[in-house]
C-alpha cells in the first residue's frame, strides 16, 4: 500500500472542509426544525428530526475512492492502509464485494491456523453525497 501524496491529502481536505460545512448547515436546518415542532402532535414527525439530526456526523480521516478492476467505493484510506501494514508478512487476499464491503482475507504463510477474514464497509452515503473531487486510488 502506498501513501497518500501531498497533492492527495490536499483533495481531501478540500473535500471534507466542503462536506463538513454542508453537514453543519444541515445540522441548523435540522435543529429549527425540531425546534418549531412543539404541538403534541409533532411528537412523532420530531423524533424522526432528532433520529436525522443524531446521525449527522461530521467526516473524520481521509476518505478517497479505491478501486480494482470490477468495483469502487469510498472508504477511509488511512484506517484501511493501516490495517493491511498490521498484516505484514502474511498472505493477503483484498476483494471489494457488491454493496460497499472490502473484504481481507489474511493468513500466516508458516502456521496455517493463524488465519481470518475482516470486512471494512464504506461510509455512509449521506456522507459521499456531500464529498466531491475526491482521489482515485487504485489496489491489485
Amino acid at each position: 500500500m502506498r501513501a497518500l501524496t501531498a497533492d492527495e491529502k490536499k483533495k481531501i481536505a478540500e473535500a471534507k472542509k466542503r462536506a463538513n460545512s454542508a453537514i453543519t448547515r444541515k445540522k441548523i436546518m435540522l435543529g429549527a426544525q425540531i425546534r418549531a415542532c412543539t404541538a403534541p402532535s409533532q411528537t412523532a414527525q420530531k423524533k424522526d428530526l432528532v433520529r436525522h439530526f443524531d446521525s449527522l456526523s461530521p467526516i473524520k480521516g481521509y476518505p478517497a475512492i479505491i478501486e480494482d478492476k470490477e468495483r469502487s467505493m469510498v472508504i477511509d484510506y488511512e484506517l484501511f492502509r493501516r490495517l493491511t501494514r498490521s498484516l505484514n508478512h502474511r498472505r493477503v487476499d483484498i476483494r471489494i464485494e457488491p454493496g460497499g464491503v472490502l473484504t481481507i482475507h489474511h493468513e500466516d504463510p508458516s502456521n496455517g491456523r493463524n488465519h481470518g477474514e475482516m470486512e471494512l464497509y464504506e461510509i455512509p452515503p449521506w456522507q459521499q453525497c456531500a464529498l466531491t473531487d475526491l482521489p482515485v486510488i487504485e489496489i491489485d
